[in-house]
Parts: C-alpha cells; structure tokens; sequence
C-alpha cells in the first residue's frame, strides 16, 4: 500500500503538535493572573484536547495509513485553522500581574517600558480584536478538525466491515 504521507500532511502533523507548546511559551512574555485562573482551572481540559489533537495529528497526517482520503483537504484546513488561532492567541491574549498588563504582543512593542501608557493607547483595541478572533478561530478549527477525524473514523471502520 503507497503511504499517504506528504510533506504538507507531515508539517501539518508537526504544526498539531507543536505550535499549542509554541503558544505557551510566547505566553510566557506576559504570564500574569490569567495564566494563574487557567493552570488552576481549565488546565485538564486544555490537556485532554492537547492530547486528543495528538492523536489526530499521529491517525490523521503522520500516519502512512490513510484516514481522511477525500476529506484531507477539509481537515488540513481545520488544523491550520487551529493551530495558526491558538499561536495567535498565545501572543495576543491580554494578560497581567499586580502591576501592569499587557499581551506578549505588548510587551514586544514595549507595553511594560516607559511609553506603557502610549503603547497601551496605541495596541489595546487591535489585541483585542484580534485575540478575541484567533481564541474563536482556535476554537472553530478545533471542533471542525474534531468532527472530520471522527467522520473519517467512522467512514473507515464502515469500509473495513464485511458487506452483508
């Protein structure tokens, strides 16, 4: 049987994988409260999705056995969708500490410097908008790769049935 792997299913494999850990290290600029409400909150639930997209990443495009066959396009789409969004996200998602506040893209543009108050001026409604957008992107892409991979699981296992 041909491998159905090709270099966009194996960089898209990886990008499954690797870009959500991206993500939390560019949060790591500017860790504050929030991060703190989400590693003593909804961090088992980001886990399980986190493992769940592995699995996807491993059955769906690193995997010489082909699952989505005609629906690959779809599901590449959904996993550039949410891995793009939560990079997104990791960068722009407003957080702070006691002191000041600001996204990573904050800090880079010099939030937490002597023009903090300029800069904030400046980026808070655009970090807005556009972490507001790459969190229902994240989301979106997410539930839509989840809903093709399960198609594909169960248009696989029909196949593989006896005709009877």
């Amino acid at each position: 049987m041909p491998s159905s792997r090709t270099p966009l299913s194996t960089l898209t494999g990886v990008a499954l994988i690797v870009l959500p850990l991206l993500a939390w290290a560019l949060k790591l600029f500017s860790f504050g409260w929030m991060m703190v409400f989400i590693l003593f909150g909804p961090i088992l639930l980001l886990i399980a999705g986190y493992v769940l997209q592995i699995v996807v990443a491993a059955q769906g495009f690193l995997s010489k056995r082909e699952l989505f066959r005609a629906a690959k396009p779809r599901a590449t789409v959904a996993a550039w969708v949410t891995s793009l969004g939560v990079l997104a996200l990791g960068v722009f998602m407003p957080d702070g500490g006691d002191m000041d506040y600001g996204s990573t893209f904050q800090v880079w543009a010099g939030a937490y410097g002597p023009n903090s108050e300029a800069v904030h001026a400046a980026t808070d409604a655009l970090n807005s908008v556009v972490a507001t957008g790459a969190a229902l992107l994240w989301i979106a892409g997410f539930v839509w790769l989840l809903v093709e991979w399960i198609a594909a699981l169960i248009r696989r296992r029909r196949a593989a049935r006896p005709a009877g």
